[in-house]
């Protein structure tokens, strides 16, 4: 089990070399890891997404290479697979932190404001986990990982406000361009979409991004 999760964080921190992020601690659990990055909010919308699909691309990897080298009626294969498949379906489940809410996270920026997508993504994971204790409150070792989970989503839940704020300050300091244009009337910071260019329109009067974010910071 603790091979399998290895090789999932393992695709993360590849893809993390390759895109340039910058990793700042690794947590090994019991039903799998979590990989935490220094602040690089404002990625790309391939490179986020390559980023927490590394860790689905190397466990299936990893198990064609078991499946092609073990003898597949083996206990040894049967133990991988049903770990394999385990790990795999429980890190797409949409709870913070796990890659099912990182992913469905990236899917909501692509439609909402940075700060909504986030309490989104948030919101979902508190129904999603409300939903299982529901029906799997008999599965004593499910929820223990789900209380767990529930202590760092409540720590997430926390940090929004600091997290949005960390999203504006990079926005400030370093020189991101998108395709797209997203247009906000007034100074309403709130309404900033993470893969756009965000103009501001106040009295008539286009304001960049830049600007905005001059104005407010200094």
């Amino acid at each position: 089990m603790y091979l399998i999760i290895f090789v999932h964080e393992l695709g993360h921190i590849v893809m993390a070399i390759i895109f340039k992020f910058k990793i700042k601690k690794i947590n090994i659990y019991p039903f799998g890891g979590y990989t935490i990055f220094e602040d690089n909010i404002n990625a790309s919308f391939i490179c986020s997404f390559m980023l927490f699909l590394g860790g689905i691309l190397f466990q299936t990897i990893f198990f064609i290479i078991a499946k092609n080298t073990i003898n597949n009626s083996s206990y040894l294969y049967r133990l991988i697979e049903n770990y394999n498949a385990s790990i795999l379906l429980f890190n797409m489940i949409p709870i913070v932190p796990l890659d099912g809410a990182k992913i469905i996270n990236i899917l909501f920026d692509k439609i909402f404001p940075f700060k909504m997508s986030h309490l989104f993504t948030i919101y979902t994971s508190y129904i999603v986990i409300l939903i299982i204790i529901m029906f799997e409150y008999k599965n004593f070792n499910l929820l223990l990982m789900i209380i767990m989970l529930l202590v760092i989503l409540i720590k997430e839940h926390k940090n929004h406000r600091y997290i949005f704020n960390a999203f504006l300050i990079e926005r400030y300091i370093n020189v991101i361009k998108f395709k797209n244009v997203n247009f906000i009337n007034n100074l309403n910071f709130k309404n900033m979409k993470k893969y756009s260019n965000n103009v501001f329109i106040k009295n008539n009067k286009y304001i960049s991004e830049k600007e905005a974010l001059y104005n407010k910071f200094n």
